[in-house]
């Protein structure tokens, strides 16, 4: 009776917030929702550990992660303990990662794939211990709860975050700034405020989060690394 509950619950949930309180209600302690581009992605932490997906991204933690590779290796739905299993990674690399989940109370979890389009999207869902159980006993449901915040959650909703593929670290305006930075280096502060339809402070408040995401103390720091970045591709 519970699952049939579920299910006309979820059919009914008018929200993504309502959506995911009841997948919360089945024993996850976190959830949050992701779709793919070709360049870019749609992220929505629904519900989900503080600091977590800024340590995750910005670290880049997830190029060496299993969980994350699974996700654009395969097609079906899996545990992460499957996937630590299964995709073969540097050791110590492999436990960078998994002590990360584990530092936020996420030891395993449990990702369900769904998408329209020909777009393909995930509900990555946490749990403080072992999923296996919840997942073969709701796995239906689950499926049933992806295909349901992927039409709540449509391209272009005001609650979806869009990260870049190519450099998942930034933001698509911090992104903006950089290269105008590196293509036009003549341009005063002013100027490239103004080119971004921003203001100076905010162009400075930019710089100090672009430094901080790619693991350096100063703006110019960044830039220094996005060069090397080029030259070593």
């Amino acid at each position: 009776m519970k699952e049939l509950k579920f299910a006309q619950d979820i059919l009914q949930a008018e929200t993504p917030g309502e959506t995911k309180d009841l997948i919360i209600g089945l024993g996850f302690n976190g959830l949050f929702f992701q779709r793919w581009y070709p360049d870019t992605m749609d992220n929505w932490e629904g519900h989900l550990a503080e600091g977590f997906q800024e340590h995750y991204y910005a670290a880049q933690i997830y190029r060496f992660c299993p969980v994350a590779k699974a996700i654009h290796q395969w097609g079906r739905s899996y545990t992460f303990a499957e996937a630590r299993d299964t995709i073969s990674i540097d050791s110590e690399q492999a436990v960078i990662a998994e002590n990360l989940w584990s530092f936020f109370g996420m030891d395993d979890g449990v990702v369900i794939f769904s998408g329209r389009y020909n777009l393909k999207s995930a509900l990555i869902l946490t749990t403080e211990g072992p999923a296996e159980s919840l997942y073969r006993k709701y796995a239906g449901l689950l499926a049933l709860a992806a295909e349901k915040l992927d039409q709540q959650l449509y391209p272009g909703h005001a609650s979806l975050r869009q990260l870049s593929r190519d450099n998942i670290t930034l933001s698509p305006i911090q992104q903006k700034i950089l290269k105008l930075q590196i293509n036009h280096p003549e341009l005063s502060n002013a100027a490239m405020a103004e080119t971004l339809g921003i203001s100076v402070n905010t162009l400075f408040a930019h710089h100090k989060k672009i430094a901080k995401k790619e693991g350096v103390t100063t703006f110019t720091g960044a830039i220094v690394k996005q060069l090397e970045k080029k030259v070593a591709e």
